[in-house]
């Protein structure tokens, strides 16, 4: 059974965190395994405390869809179904760039990372570079 190691979520985090450096951001990463249960998470100093929630339910998002949370901010189309999920309903979920699903080696799921700290697009940046080499 595959699962997703501190020290693999360890090294996500230092990825997301140096990337986050590179564009002078300031954010919050969290990696879940894939039951969506907290593994590692980091606020790096002065980065947004609203941060803490929303990098934590991009992180279940993906790990819920097995998908990326910006492929699931898909803009509504006049006459097309969409997805729609409300708070009430559907709590901890958050439907915008930032979350990523992560697999093994063999294509198996094992646990989401959610990134926090900019705009959707900024965010959905950071979490792409810290699993960039996973």
């Amino acid at each position: 059974m595959s699962e997703i190691s501190l020290t693999q979520a360890s090294r996500l985090i230092a990825a997301g965190t140096a990337a986050a450096e590179a564009e002078g951001m300031k954010a919050v990463f969290a990696v879940l395994d894939k039951g969506a249960n907290l593994v590692a998470f980091a606020r790096m100093d002065g980065a947004w405390l609203a941060s803490n929630e929303l990098a934590i339910a991009k992180a279940r998002t993906s790990v819920m869809f097995q998908a990326p949370t910006a492929a699931l901010a898909a803009p509504l189309e006049i006459g097309k179904p969409a997805l729609h999920f409300d708070h009430i309903h559907s709590p901890g979920l958050l439907l915008v760039g930032g979350g990523v699903p992560l697999y093994d080696g063999d294509g198996v799921l094992i646990g989401g990372l959610g990134a926090s700290g900019g705009s959707p697009d900024q965010d959905d940046a950071l979490a792409r570079a810290a699993t960039a080499t996973a």
